[in-house]
């Protein structure tokens, strides 16, 4: 099971208890100072852009492992001296080197379900299963703990000021100042059939600080004041639904471009939107399976009509958006949104997503496989983890992390949970796993 598919069975199981680019580098304005470190939150940036400075390896071994004792649901993130932190379902955030050692671990003992966030002091922060955000130092001591009403799947944003900005299934995004203390909350809707929200999105920081934030069963993505949290604009994907077409549900964050449009996938909804970050109007709306597509020309895309948005779409150097649904298909779609290509990469589907500096995109399945496309849309490469790879994070110039998302410790397995790195070349005598 990985994070896809684990999201996907909390969310069900929410629902039965209520009745579920460009890149911004450190010397760009933004609305949130960069963190200290090189992939600093979910989506390397607090655009959640998914866009590194550095450039991918060509995949052709594992370099090193580090086994945890549970899944890593959310992805890791990466220091400004390399090192990886890791945050784990067995309720603790391990710090690794460069190389794959432990420098600290501190258990938290709640099981802990985001990608940490690093501020611009170094301060981690990264949500538990019981509803907290912890705050870490760089050292490993906890600093404090931010309670809030439901898990919190979301990682942090931090903004230029030092307010934190955290969301929580309780369907409440919470502005906290740098020592914890609520600032001020904005509540997202119910579906109607269930009174309260969820929120599993991380919020997004636009260049002037807007935060921009979604609930999974409020079709809506808004747009808020981070002085007070109030609505500058809502955006409705309901209204632009024909005949029975039901709205989606925004799961996966949005994800802003260098040029503030924003895009976002929904659940139950196979488009791909962009919203104008001025008064949040519907720029276009593409369907990622429009059979009429001459990519999809040899493909039954009846198969996978039911196909929808789990992840976060990425941006490329260049400004393309690459976006996978629940299908075995990367899509890349033009800024204007017309799709450019889409390549099939195994039998299963259901990426996490990652680009380069080079516009290579790594493409972390369900089948095991981390796979390489490049901006032409042909498959490079690709390599078997030996696990269910999630959420892939270039670490540092030639170096890859993906990390474990199935669970193996309650399975009658050898098998075990690692964060793994991959890379081009491997040291003597490590053994190479290269597949076609």
């Amino acid at each position: 099971m990985n994070a896809k598919s684990f999201l996907f069975i909390t969310v069900c199981a929410f629902i039965v208890v209520l009745v579920v680019s460009g890149r911004l580098s450190a010397a760009e304005p933004g609305g949130a100072e960069p963190g200290h470190g090189r992939w600093v939150s979910l989506g390397g940036d607090f655009r959640r852009s998914g866009l590194s400075d550095d450039p991918g390896p060509a995949p052709n071994c594992l370099k090193w492992t580090f086994e945890t004792e549970g899944a890593v649901i959310g992805s890791v993130t990466v220091g400004a001296e390399g090192q990886i932190h890791v945050a784990c379902e067995d309720g603790k955030l391990y710090t690794l080197d460069s190389g794959g050692g432990l420098a600290w671990m501190v258990d938290v003992n709640s099981p802990l379900l985001s990608a940490p966030t690093i501020g611009p002091d170094g301060c981690l922060y990264v949500g538990s299963r019981e509803g907290g955000l912890h705050a870490v130092d760089r050292h490993g001591q906890l600093c404090w703990v931010c309670n809030t009403g439901g898990a919190v799947h979301s990682s942090a944003a931090v903004a230029s000021d030092g307010d934190v900005y955290v969301a929580s299934t309780d369907g409440t995004l919470y502005a906290l100042d740098r020592d914890g203390t609520k600032l001020w909350q904005f509540i997202t809707a119910g579906s109607g059939v269930l009174p309260a929200g969820s929120i599993f999105a991380s919020p997004a920081l636009g260049a002037d600080g807007t935060v921009y934030i979604a609930g999974l069963y409020d079709p809506n993505l808004y747009a808020l004041d981070p002085a007070d949290g109030s609505v500058k604009w809502a955006c409705s994907f309901a209204s632009v639904q024909s005949g029975d077409e039901e709205p989606g549900w925004p799961f996966a964050s949005p994800v802003v471009a260098a040029d503030g449009t924003i895009y976002q996938t929904l659940l139950y909804d196979r488009h791909l939107y962009a919203i104008d970050p001025n008064d949040g109007a519907i720029l276009w709306r593409t369907d990622l399976l429009d059979p009429t597509l001459p990519c999809f020309a040899a493909v039954d895309v009846g198969e996978y009509a039911d196909a929808d948005g789990w992840s976060e779409p990425v941006l490329g150097p260049d400004g393309t958006i690459y976006v996978s649904l629940d299908d075995p298909f990367l899509r890349a779609v033009d800024p204007n949104g017309s799709i450019k290509w889409a390549t099939r990469l195994g039998e299963v589907g259901g990426f996490t997503l990652t680009a380069d500096r080079e516009g290579w995109v790594y493409a972390a399945g369900d089948d095991g496989h981390v796979y390489v496309v490049n901006s032409a849309g042909l498959e490079i490469g690709r390599i078997e983890t030996g696990g269910w790879p999630a959420f892939p994070v270039l670490a540092a110039e030639g170096l890859l992390i993906v990390a474990d998302s199935q669970d193996y410790s309650g399975l009658k397995t050898d098998a075990a949970n690692t964060v793994s790195a991959i890379a081009s070349e491997c040291p003597n005598g490590f053994g190479a796993d290269d597949e076609d």
